[in-house]
């Protein structure tokens, strides 16, 4: 096990084909002493956590090219492409290839000598990486894709090469189809390696604003500097339509931002010196100038890219177990083949066995079933940090639909922690709003902030001191004005109501009603998940005759009040050993341990508070009315996971049984298998047009008044 120094590295990883490469090189990499690695065939990356005491880098990637592969340290400059399969040779091949088919069906007509030459281009041009994949495998008594491929093509040529040289002209040639197979299945490469590159461009596109020359000040002087290479306390220059580099606050001029890239929403405000800009937002505006407050690897925006990058190179429990799947894929298919080429052996056609062994090998696909989790997962997370929804691991996915409760905090969660003033007594003047809202405004207090906004003329108090637990008392131009509880006064009032008392020297006390603020849309929030199933539960530490009233106007009967901060992750273990599957939305640092403790944690976290956040689903910006969208998204994510294991598994079924009673040709059978990959990518890119769904429209489906789902 790595030790308490150990570091982090991550690899780009070139030659894999097929999910067992990926398993072939996360198991060489295990191997060495003190490292723990991660494979990703999607993102065509690995992780490895190492003890730098006993490996470094060159051991490292010395054992993935061991492993038959190569490998480089990923850089800090995001790639767009990492093909290895450029389109010249493409086009050759298929234009070699459609010259052997047309000899096939009589339209061309040359002789098997000829045949056999164009095959061999065809095999050297896009034929020559499959082969060399496939001698690495056997180096390493493993086997991929490309090795049934390789086994399947080579065949085909080899015989066909003996039929004619030995001059056996009953026997058929294939060399059509050792040229058409190799072919048509690098075409299927050559798509899916553009695919796959359109699956992570929502990553890459979050990457590239930490790109390009910056203008700074260092030191007096104004220079150019690469924007990654930002350090605190530049000063930066950002002209309008230019992205912010890194988190900073104005010093001169002011514009207008739009920070939908770290809050998924076009959210455009005005700026200026002293306010706070950070990295990601489009300055909309005019120039202006600000001071860093971070270098850019540091930034707000950077952080949500490594926690995206890092949760894609995790690995789900669905992904290990085709993992598992692919370590026996290859060995199961040529036992089948050899099986099916004896089958029609003992029929005495030499010509039908091969055909159905060489089917069997080019139409089984085992890439399918490794891209299945993971090219759907690097789509889901991806697009949702474009809407402000950060992921944390896969494994998140599969945790939502247990869910069967959501506990949501009240203060910070469904409040905003504000007060407000719901009536104003009739003996309120303009100078006692004044002097009432001078001694508030020297306090924090929700309660005193509730008050300070009163319509004033502002006065500056020339005394205020606390009141024990109680309030505050001040002197403002020459008159005692106290402000607390109505006990204080020997006063009672109702207890379903919040009510705070002010008296201005010797007169009666004054009362104020006082209500909390509901953040926007929290009761449509309350109605969407409840539209989802799962059962709702306020937490708070409040009384219970305040949590009573704020859970009527939400619709929540499922309330636990009184509960403190520490005893909130007690509540719900309560929960859990009655047998529930808990969710838990909190504001992501004083409910860290609640959020720790449930099944599955969404916190609210605003800017600078992300990485604090310890839960598994982070939802920037604040906005509760993304918690419904992100259990959306992870449902319909797990869906089409779901989608693309039943195409992999059914296809490999029912595509391997028809090649093996001849139904399928290997020609038929190698387009069949370069498609499958490309079905299973093609279905989890759509989940790029996911938009999350509106709480108004979930709420719609859920009675108001029971609270009980609409069916539609």
């Amino acid at each position: 096990m790595p030790n308490s120094s150990a570091k982090q590295l991550d690899l780009e990883l070139y030659g894999m084909t097929c999910a067992s490469c990926a398993s072939r090189i996360e198991r060489k990499l295990n191997k060495l002493p003190g490292a723990s690695a991660t494979v990703n065939y999607a993102l065509e990356e690995a992780s490895v956590t190492y003890d730098p005491d006993a490996l470094d880098l060159e051991r490292i990637i010395e054992a993935v090219r061991q492993a038959g592969y190569d490998a480089m340290a990923k850089s800090d400059q995001p790639t767009n492409t990492k093909s290895t399969h450029p389109l010249w040779p493409l086009v050759v091949s298929m234009v070699l290839s459609a010259v052997l088919l047309g000899g096939d069906l009589d339209v061309l007509h040359f002789s098997h000598l000829v045949g056999m030459f164009a095959a061999l281009i065809v095999i050297g041009l896009v034929g020559r990486g499959f082969l060399l994949t496939a001698i690495q495998d056997l180096r390493q008594l493993t086997g991929g894709m490309d090795t049934l491929v390789s086994i399947g093509f080579v065949t085909a040529f080899v015989f066909s090469s003996v039929v004619t040289f030995t001059g056996a002209t009953h026997e058929p040639v294939f060399f059509d189809a050792a040229a058409i197979v190799p072919t048509v299945i690098y075409l299927g490469r050559w798509i899916e390696d553009r695919a796959k590159t359109l699956a992570r461009s929502d990553l890459s596109g979050l990457q590239a604003t930490m790109l390009g020359e910056v203008t700074v000040v260092r030191d007096g002087v104004e220079c150019q500097v690469h924007a990654s290479d930002i350090l605190r306390d530049d000063i930066l220059t950002i002209r309008p339509g230019q992205m912010v580099p890194a988190d900073m606050v104005v010093i001169n001029g002011a514009s207008t931002i739009d920070t939908s890239i770290v809050t998924g929403e076009v959210d455009r405000s005005p700026v200026g010196p002293g306010d706070t800009v950070l990295a990601g937002s489009l300055n909309e505006g005019h120039l202006i100038e600000g001071r860093a407050l971070s270098s850019a690897r540091r930034s707000f925006l950077s952080q949500i890219t490594e926690q995206v990058a890092q949760a894609q190179a995790r690995k789900a429990n669905l992904e290990r177990l085709s993992d598992r799947i692919a370590r026996i894929f290859v060995p199961v298919v040529i036992a089948i083949a050899t099986i099916a080429f004896l089958a029609w052996l003992s029929q005495g056609s030499v010509a039908n066995a091969l055909i159905a062994g060489i089917a069997v090998l080019v139409v089984a696909c085992p890439c399918s079933l490794g891209l299945a989790t993971p090219i759907a997962f690097l789509v889901a997370t991806s697009r949702a940090a474009r809407s402000g929804i950060l992921i944390q691991s896969p494994t998140v996915l599969e945790q939502v639909p247990k869910i069967d409760t959501v506990f949501l905090d009240k203060t910070g969660t469904l409040t905003d922690a504000t007060l407000s003033l719901e009536a104003l007594p009739a003996a309120l003047t303009d100078d006692r709003r004044a002097w009432i809202a001078a001694v508030a405004r020297s306090s924090t207090h929700p309660v005193s902030r509730a008050l300070s906004t009163l319509p004033s003329t502002k006065m500056t108090p020339e005394t205020v001191k606390e009141i024990a637990g109680s309030g505050l008392i001040g002197t403002v131009d020459g008159h005692t004005v106290t402000i607390a509880a109505p006990s204080y006064f020997d006063m009672t009032s109702p207890e379903d109501v919040r009510v705070i008392a002010c008296r201005i020297d010797d007169s009666p006390p004054m009362t104020f009603v006082l209500t909390e603020t509901l953040r926007p849309g929290a009761v449509e929030v309350v109605l969407a998940l409840g539209a989802s199933g799962v059962k709702v539960v306020m937490l708070t530490g409040d009384r219970e005759e305040n949590a009573k009233a704020l859970g009527e106007r939400l619709g929540i009967d499922s309330i636990r009040s009184n509960v403190r901060p520490a005893d909130k992750a007690a509540a719900i273990r309560d929960a859990q050993a009655h047998g529930e599957r808990v969710a838990m939305v909190g504001d992501g640092i004083n409910d860290a341990a609640a959020l720790a403790q449930a099944d599955l944690g969404i916190a609210l976290a605003g800017g600078t508070d992300i990485a604090k956040a310890s839960a598994d689903i982070t939802i920037l910006g604040d906005d509760i009315q993304k918690v419904p969208a992100a259990i959306a998204l992870a449902r319909t994510t797990l869906r089409n996971i779901y989608e693309n294991f039943a195409w992999a598994i059914g296809y490999n079924i029912v595509a391997i049984g028809l090649a093996a009673f001849g139904i399928l040709n290997p020609m038929l059978g190698a387009a069949l298998m370069a498609s499958s990959s490309l079905i299973v990518v093609t279905n989890a890119l759509r989940l790029r047009r996911w938009q999350p769904p509106s709480v108004a429209r979930l709420a719609a489906h859920v009675d108001p008044v029971s609270r009980v789902p609409i069916s539609p």
